[in-house]
């Protein structure tokens, strides 16, 4: 692979991630990691969440959590080196959480390890940071999601 075609591959990970939080895709959303992959929300004070079976079961809570939730992922920056990678996203979301009595706007950031395995580009760590959150008051602006086309060139459980 070309430097550019590893950095749109890079770039399609992140995308994978974000398409499968705002169709609830809890399988997807971990099929971007490594096998040992880990995330560490560092604006908490919690572990790293490793492998798997741990992500997973993360990210299942976490949509459990949320009523509803859409995230936007803005460019971001990637750089290439041989089989391993680094890159940077600024991210923003809207979300209810369960049983809340209002909507939550946060504004964000990841910054990722990314690895070169046999099955793709993947994340091997990856850092979440929260800059800004706002509580706005709730109404009944949003609706059920829709019924999601399958798209099968994006990373899925391996």
């Amino acid at each position: 692979m070309s430097k550019a075609e590893d950095e749109l591959a890079i770039r399609q990970l992140a995308a994978a991630y974000t398409d499968a939080v705002n169709t609830r895709n809890v399988e997807g959303m971990a099929g971007v990691y490594a096998p040992d992959g880990e995330i560490l929300a560092r604006d908490r004070s919690s572990r790293p969440v490793k492998g798997m079976p741990m992500l997973l079961k993360v990210f299942q809570k976490l949509m459990h959590d949320r009523e509803f939730l859409v995230q936007t992922t803005h460019s971001g920056l990637v750089e290439v080196h041989g089989d391993r990678a680094t890159s940077r996203w600024w991210f923003s979301e809207i979300k209810k959480p369960t049983g809340s009595a209002t909507y939550q706007y946060k504004v964000g950031v990841y910054q990722d390890e990314v690895v070169r395995l046999d099955i793709g580009w993947r994340y091997a760590r990856r850092f979440t940071d929260t800059l800004f959150v706002y509580d706005l008051p709730i109404n009944d602006a949003h609706h059920p999601p829709p019924p999601f086309l399958p798209l099968v060139a994006l990373p899925g459980p391996t």
